[in-house]
């Protein structure tokens, strides 16, 4: 391995749960919470890690989603990290935010139970136009401007722009960790943190990270899960451009999808390159 491919990246998805859903790092975690949704340590009386588990099969496997469930309070909030825009990204996390929520509640329970739920979604690449790092949406009156329930917030913290544009320093400087992707930068931040207790930890963890081979191993096959997948997709959506799915109508539309099959792209795959389900596929698939 060369030494990138010895440094355990905070902002690769296996890293980061494992950072963050370890109950010994439980401080690591409320402390980027408290980053992220600007409320005080305090307030967090218990916090309960629902998903925490990496399943060996899962850092194989195309399109699997290592994220991480938790409640504090009355709240239930749901973290991912992603590198790459497969595309249609607001509409995914508004639709995993929906299924958070949604599978609270039990056959005939009263939709008063149902907790506010928060989607925090770090990701790697620029989403909106404007140039601030950390954005929070609600569902608000469009004249009033009223907020029309506490229920859904959905953030998204950009890290690209993190490096350009900065926020307060308590949520930069878990922006600058997330960043990371050596040592060199890694004793930078550890050097200039305002927050050593934490900061530290998170550093040191980290460290030992990228010193456990095994672990370096699971890296290594995550990294190349993701670089196959990219790989594919690109080839996908460049067959669908290339073939032009929009001129070409149902027929070429087909010939297109069995032209990616032939080529051993996934369904998963091909549903993103060409913005169709994969019930969709299956019924032009029949005729």
């Amino acid at each position: 391995m060369n030494t990138q491919d010895r440094f355990a990246n905070p902002k690769l998805d296996l890293v980061f749960k494992k950072i963050f859903g370890d109950a010994n790092n439980s401080d690591l975690l409320i402390s980027l919470l408290c980053a992220i949704l600007k409320i005080s340590p305090n307030s967090i009386k218990h916090i309960e890690i629902i998903d925490n588990e990496i399943v060996p099969d899962v850092l194989n496997k195309k399109f699997s989603r290592l994220d991480l469930l938790l409640q504090i309070e009355n709240e239930y909030i749901n973290i991912e990290i992603q590198v790459d825009n497969y595309g249609n990204y607001k509409e995914r996390t508004l639709y995993y935010w929906s299924k958070v929520y949604s599978e609270q509640l039990g056959k005939g329970e009263d939709y008063n139970k149902l907790k506010d739920t928060i989607a925090i979604n770090i990701i790697d690449f620029n989403l909106f136009d404007f140039k601030k790092s950390h954005s929070s949406f609600a569902i608000y009156e469009s004249e009033e401007h009223i907020k029309l329930t506490n229920k859904l917030r959905i953030d998204f913290l950009e890290l690209n722009k993190a490096k350009k544009y900065k926020t307060d320093i308590q949520l930069q400087e878990w922006l600058d960790f997330l960043n990371v992707s050596n040592e060199e930068e890694l004793s930078m931040l550890e050097k200039t943190t305002t927050n050593p207790e934490i900061m530290k930890k998170a550093i040191t963890v980290v460290r030992q990270m990228s010193a456990d081979e095994k672990f370096l191993r699971d890296i290594q096959r995550r990294k190349e899960t993701i670089i196959n997948e990219r790989s594919a997709l690109n080839f996908a959506k460049n067959e669908g451009l290339t073939q032009g799915i929009e001129i070409g109508g149902k027929n070429k539309t087909i010939e297109i999808i069995k032209n990616m099959m032939a080529n051993n792209i996934d369904i998963k795959t091909i549903c993103l390159a060409i913005n169709l389900t994969e019930n969709e596929i299956e019924q032009l698939l029949e005729k």
